[in-house]
C-alpha cells in the first residue's frame, strides 16, 4: 500500500513538474501602441476638431487596431474619464504634468482581462528625478510613468514606461534621455522592458541614441515590413496631411520579439485625424 502511494505521488509531482514547464513555455504576446492624443484645446474648437468630436474616432482607432496596452500623452482629466467610459476593457495607471497646473497625463491604458498590475510608479525628468521638479531648461514639468505588470495568461512580468519629453528647449531633451536609460535600468533591472512616447526628438538626436544604447527601437528591431508613414508628429493643432519627423517611439529590451511596426492614419470626417499625432503600434512577444 505504502508503494502505491508513493507511486501516485511521484505521477502527481511529476505532472506539476510538467504544468509548471508548459506554463514556462507559454509566451506573452500582446500588441503595444503608443500615442500622443493631444490636450483638449480651446483653439481646436475653431478648427473644427474639438476633443468632444474626435474622442469616439479616437477611441474607435484603439479598438479597432487591437491595442492591448498603449502608453498615451496629453490628455488632462476630463479626455482621460473619456476613455475609460468609451474603453470600459481598458484600465488606467496616469500621472498628471506639464502645462499650467501639471494639465496633461501621462497614461497606460491596459484590457484588464490580460494584464495584472503589480506596481507602479514615476519620475521626473530633471536633475532631481525622484520628487516633483521641472528639468534643466524646461518651462513645465515632464515626467515619466511607470507600470510593472504580470500579463495572465503566461504568467510573465514585464516593465512599461511611458513618457513626454518637453519640447521648445534643446537642453532638457538632451538630458532626458541618458537620465530615462538610467532610471530603467535601476527599476526594470532584468526584466523586459517596453518603453512607449512623445520623445520630440529624431531619431538621430543624442537623447534618442542614449536610449537606443539600453534598447532598440521597434522600428528597426520588427521582423516584418514596416506599414504606415515615416513620421508621426504634426505641428500643434494640424489634423491633416502627411505628418512631419518620426518623433513618437516604441522601445523594447533584448528580451522582446518586435513582429511588426505599424503608424496608422485612420481619419474621420474623411480626411481628419484622431490627434496631431499618429499612433505607433506593434505586436510583440517574449
Amino acid at each position: 500500500m505504502k508503494v502505491i502511494k508513493r507511486l501516485f505521488a511521484f505521477v502527481a509531482c511529476f505532472f506539476c513538474m510538467l504544468l509548471f514547464q508548459s506554463a514556462k513555455l507559454v509566451p506573452a504576446s500582446f500588441r503595444v501602441a503608443a500615442y500622443n492624443i493631444r490636450y483638449n484645446a480651446q483653439i481646436d474648437l475653431e478648427s473644427g476638431n474639438p476633443w468632444d468630436l474626435r474622442k469616439e474616432p479616437l477611441a474607435r482607432l484603439i479598438r479597432q487596431h487591437g491595442f492591448d496596452i498603449v502608453g498615451t500623452q496629453e490628455g488632462d482629466a476630463g479626455q482621460i474619464k473619456d476613455l475609460k467610459e468609451l474603453l470600459p476593457a481598458f484600465d488606467i495607471v496616469a500621472h498628471p504634468y506639464g502645462g499650467k497646473g501639471d494639465l496633461h497625463n501621462a497614461a497606460i491604458l491596459y484590457k484588464r482581462a490580460l494584464f495584472e498590475l503589480v506596481d507602479s510608479g514615476v519620475f521626473w525628468l530633471s536633475e532631481t528625478p525622484e520628487v516633483p521638479s521641472i528639468g534643466w531648461d524646461a518651462s513645465d514639468r515632464r515626467i515619466c510613468n511607470w507600470a510593472k505588470f504580470k500579463e495572465k495568461l503566461s504568467g510573465k512580468e514585464f516593465f512599461f514606461f511611458n513618457t513626454h519629453f518637453y519640447w521648445r528647449k534643446e537642453i532638457a531633451r538632451k538630458e532626458s534621455g541618458p537620465l530615462m536609460a538610467k532610471q530603467i535600468k535601476e527599476i526594470a533591472k532584468d526584466t523586459p522592458v517596453i518603453v512607449t512616447g512623445d520623445f520630440n526628438s529624431r531619431p538621430e538626436t543624442s537623447q534618442i541614441t542614449a536610449i537606443k544604447e539600453v534598447l532598440e527601437d521597434a522600428y528597426n528591431a520588427t521582423k516584418t515590413e514596416r506599414q504606415g508613414f515615416e513620421g508621426t508628429g504634426f505641428p500643434g493643432g494640424v489634423f491633416q496631411g502627411e505628418p512631419g519627423g518620426r518623433i513618437d517611439y516604441i522601445f523594447v529590451s533584448s528580451q522582446i520579439s518586435v513582429v511588426d511596426y505599424k503608424v496608422l492614419s485612420d481619419t474621420y470626417n474623411q480626411d481628419c485625424y484622431p490627434s496631431d499625432h499618429l499612433p505607433v503600434t506593434s505586436f510583440i512577444e517574449f
